[in-house]
């Protein structure tokens, strides 16, 4: 059963114009007109803009902005602003523009956490406040199972269902014998680790852990040599996944190199060079080929390059607030309603969330993509079944 059972249906087709620029706040005017009647308010985007690991979520900010751009072209008299804060996915950062939007009775939603992390730091925040989250990247599957937050949903799928895949693709695919798991520590990638860790069994010989803003992993690297690993799994972010396989190749390592979605932009085979190549990211989103009507050739045009980690979902996350905006919805409580009984197909799946938030788990699907020339590229599909 839904969280609120009362549907609200989309009315009359309105139009967006965008308000002016926030002190302190990018925010994404597109020009429009018309009278701004009852339809307005502001839906915040909350994630890493800068920093080791903005390419994770970059293409998400460009994606919400690209369905902002879209939806002004058909719609001229709604005002909704689109304003983006920076926490560089730093859950300490994340708390006081938590409570900056919740504050602020004009913001009506919010497209993130974009990190698992600045996601349980916040949501109880925002649950406070009644502002509805999407999430189209925070994938720590506890998000939506321990103390959930009746307001958080996100269009991705959790790391029960990744770390699963990651573990079928150690065992079918790599034929690993002999694996060694690594994890940062973090709200993502420990929860993501473990997971891959229960799952395969007896094929884990060994694991350890390191820390964010770790630079030398020396004795991690002596440990997998110690254990003669024959993969190496990583759960966590680009900023130091890419030097520890630079090093790790380094030392002679020559085995097959995994990264769960924590790896998944450019920030990674940047940080580990030509050391990178042949890597295997895994990501529960799609190739941008692989996305619904024109997303894939219209972000091009905007962009001048292919969509990259997330754009697809943060385009989708981002409609679902216009959509309920422009069907009359302007106040946090109906926002809420509209998105808990949101039934419909977006770009990347069919979206519609159980009482948790959680997308329909049989909508995720979950991809590897190699590290060719320094770029991702689409490699399979992991069977969940």
């Amino acid at each position: 059963m839904k969280r609120n059972t009362v549907r609200v249906l989309g009315g009359a087709l309105l139009s967006l114009a965008l308000a002016a620029a926030m002190t302190g706040c990018g925010e994404a005017t597109p020009e429009g007109g018309g009278d701004e009647g009852d339809c307005k308010g502001k839906i915040g985007f909350m994630g890493a803009l800068s920093g080791g690991n903005s390419s994770i979520v970059l293409p998400s900010w460009n994606g919400a902005q690209l369905a902002l751009k879209q939806f002004t072209e058909k719609n001229s008299d709604c005002k909704i602003s689109l304003v983006e804060f920076d926490t560089e996915g730093d859950p300490a950062k994340a708390s006081p523009v938590a409570s900056k939007i919740a504050a602020d009775k004009t913001f009506l939603g919010v497209i993130g956490g974009a990190f698992s992390g600045e996601t349980r730091q916040t949501k109880a925040t925002f649950d406070a406040g009644l502002v509805t989250m999407i999430s189209q990247s925070a994938t720590a599957t506890d998000l939506t199972t321990d103390d959930p937050a009746k307001v958080f949903h996100r269009v991705v799928g959790h790391d029960e269902t990744q770390g699963t895949a990651i573990a079928k693709y150690l065992t079918d695919v790599l034929k690993a014998k002999q694996a060694f798991v690594v994890n940062d520590g973090t709200a993502y990638g420990a929860p993501l680790a473990k997971k891959v860790v229960d799952t395969a069994g007896s094929v884990v010989k060994a694991q350890d852990t390191v820390q964010e803003k770790q630079t030398d992993f020396a004795s991690t690297i002596s440990k997998i040599k110690a254990a003669k690993a024959d993969a190496v799994f990583y759960a966590g972010y680009a900023n130091e996944a890419g030097p520890f396989l630079k090093q790790l190749r380094g030392a002679g390592v020559k085995a097959p190199f995994v990264g769960g979605d924590g790896l998944y932009g450019v920030d990674f085979p940047k940080a580990a060079g030509s050391q990178a190549e042949g890597a295997v990211v895994t990501c529960p989103c799609q190739p941008a080929a692989e996305a619904g009507g024109t997303f894939a050739t219209d972000y091009q045009k905007e962009y001048g390059e292919e969509p990259g980690a997330y754009a697809a979902e943060g385009f989708d996350a981002a409609m679902i607030f216009f959509e309920a905006i422009q069907g009359g919805n302007t106040t946090r409580e109906k926002i809420e309603e509209f998105v808990d009984n949101y039934d419909k197909d977006g770009v990347t799946k069919r979206l519609k969330f159980d009482d948790k938030g959680d997308v329909d788990l049989a909508a995720v699907k979950i991809w590897t993509y190699k590290i060719e020339g320094g770029k991702l590229v689409p490699g399979e599909e992991i069977p969940l079944d």
